[in-house]
């Protein structure tokens, strides 16, 4: 049997071959994450039919060789993170695991801060309301004049940090100014000074726009692309695309704790 395999029964940790010196997690088994909240043994006996299933569809992008452990980590990270999910046991688990998998604890942050902004995605929503009852009682605000030279020096550091510029982020920056300050900042300090590279960070933005709590189309094309001419392959892309999938699996998980736990 192999020591992978052991690893599966035992829910214990693994030595990997070539790294007889070194005890890590065995990222791509469901039970060291079960055995983390609950009693393994006890939650098998009960998941009986079901956990061979649930074990291999976790195993499944876990094992893949397209992304290194350390950004698949850092990926699923950012999926629990981010606000339209927010799962504070999951991200707890992915922050050990990213760490254990060797990512550093500023790329940890460089997640955390990227994924700030993704809130604001409700305002390209909110605001195009706001806008068209305004513009039906024929209230159009002076605010909508032109960009003033403070908001057009800020629009052209952020195409210079970020690459890109839409109608969204206009709306804000004339419409709210001073919130755009605010959030331009925080929009671009990852890109400008994280420890990241540029495209690791579009794969967490990737991570983010995909999820099933999320599925920002506009979003998503704009970081597929960037990624894309950044020398990313479909591969890694698609490897992304199946870590958001185990997010199917956080219930599976937290009624292992809820019935085993300890």
């Amino acid at each position: 049997m192999t020591k992978l395999k052991q690893k599966e029964k035992s829910g214990g940790s693994v030595t990997y071959p070539n790294e007889s010196t070194t005890t890590v997690a065995d990222f791509a088994s469901l039970a060291d994450v079960i055995s983390g909240v609950a009693d393994l043994d006890a939650f098998r006996q009960a998941a009986w039919t079901s956990w061979g299933v649930a074990s291999n569809y976790w195993r499944a992008p876990m094992e893949s060789r397209h992304l290194p452990a350390r950004m698949k980590e850092l990926v699923l990270l950012a999926m629990h993170a981010s606000v339209t999910s927010l799962n504070a046991e999951a991200v707890e688990r992915h922050i050990k695991r990213a760490r254990a998998a060797g990512a550093t604890a500023g790329e940890i942050i460089d997640v955390l801060i990227t994924i700030v902004a993704v809130a604001n995605h409700a305002l390209y929503f909110s605001i195009p309301v706001l806008q068209d009852e305004l513009g039906k009682r024929g209230d159009q605000a002076e605010r909508l004049a032109e960009l003033d030279p403070t908001l057009e020096a800020a629009k052209r550091a952020f195409i210079k940090s970020r690459g890109f510029w839409n109608a969204d982020r206009e709306a804000i920056a004339r419409l709210m100014p001073e919130y755009y300050d605010a959030l331009d900042a925080v929009s671009t300090e990852s890109w400008d000074n994280g420890p990241l590279s540029t495209k690791e960070r579009a794969f967490i933005c990737i991570g983010i726009d995909c999820t099933v709590t999320h599925k920002y189309e506009p979003g998503l094309r704009r970081h597929i692309r960037n990624a894309l001419d950044l020398g990313a392959t479909g591969d890694e892309i698609l490897e992304i695309f199946q870590l958001s999938g185990l997010l199917g699996l956080e219930s599976y998980i937290l009624g292992a704790k809820i019935l085993s736990g300890r």
